[in-house]
C-alpha cells in the first residue's frame, strides 16, 4: 500500500495538520521507499484551493497514495480524499515519530477513520 503522512521539508518530522503541510512522506509499506513530496498547495489555509480549485487531496491523488495517515483533518479535505478513494487513517496523539506511526500501521493499530477529526 502507499500511504502518506504530514511532515516538514525535510520529511524527518510528523506534523499535526494535514492540509497546511508542507509535505508528505510518501512510503511504500511493501518495499519501505519513501519518497518527501513537496505540497505545493500548502499555502496558509485557502478553502479552496488554488491552482484551479486543487488542494492537497488532489496531490496525494495524483501521486498514487492509496493512505493517508495523520492526526487532523478537517470536514472537506477528509471528503475529498474519500471520494478520491483515499482511506485516512487517525494517528494517535501520543505518536511523536514517523517510524512509530508506520510500526503501528503495519501492526493495524491504526484503524481507519470514517469522519473528520
Amino acid at each position: 500500500m502507499i500511504i502518506a503522512i504530514p511532515v516538514d521539508k525535510s520529511g524527518k518530522n510528523l506534523l499535526s495538520s494535514f492540509g497546511t503541510s508542507p509535505a508528505f512522506l510518501k512510503i511504500e509499506t511493501v518495499t519501505g521507499k519513501r519518497e518527501i513530496i513537496e505540497n505545493i498547495y500548502a499555502c496558509g489555509g485557502c478553502s479552496s484551493g488554488c491552482t484551479d480549485g486543487k488542494n492537497a487531496a488532489d496531490l496525494l491523488y495524483e501521486n498514487g497514495v492509496e493512505g493517508l495517515l495523520t492526526r487532523e483533518i478537517a470536514e472537506a479535505p477528509f471528503l475529498k480524499l474519500l471520494m478520491k478513494k483515499i482511506a485516512v487513517y487517525r494517528i494517535p496523539p501520543q505518536v511523536k515519530t514517523i517510524d512509530k506511526a508506520l510500526k503501528l500501521f503495519k501492526e493495524g493499530k491504526i484503524k481507519i477513520s470514517y469522519s473528520h477529526f
